[in-house]
């Protein structure tokens, strides 16, 4: 797992761009609020399970996505999951995009 930690990330849901497409990101940690979960994971949210160590995401048809504590959820365009860590993010991702509401 990455050196990084996510201390330079926002605390809740975020959006970066990669080439020309929009992701978006939520960095799991033990203090991830409701609010942060159900604004990422909208129609999907009644599938996470939060874990000892982060979180689990079982969607029908798809293989089940745990991320622990430290990592990163990226959710596509295409409705996909990926779990990457900092490094992966900052190789390949530009600077979190807030949007505050």
């Amino acid at each position: 797992m990455s050196d990084r930690t996510l201390a330079d990330f926002p605390q809740g849901a975020f959006t970066a761009f990669s080439i020309a497409q929009m992701t978006y990101f939520l960095p799991v940690h033990p203090g991830l609020d409701d609010h942060s979960l159900t604004s990422f994971f909208r129609e999907d949210t009644p599938n996470i399970r939060r874990t000892k160590n982060g979180l689990s995401l079982r969607l029908p048809n798809a293989p089940a996505v745990q991320a622990h504590n430290g990592q990163i959820i990226a959710r596509f365009t295409n409705g996909k999951y990926k779990v990457i860590d900092t490094d992966y993010y900052h190789k390949n991702f530009n600077d979190p995009l807030l949007e505050l509401d």
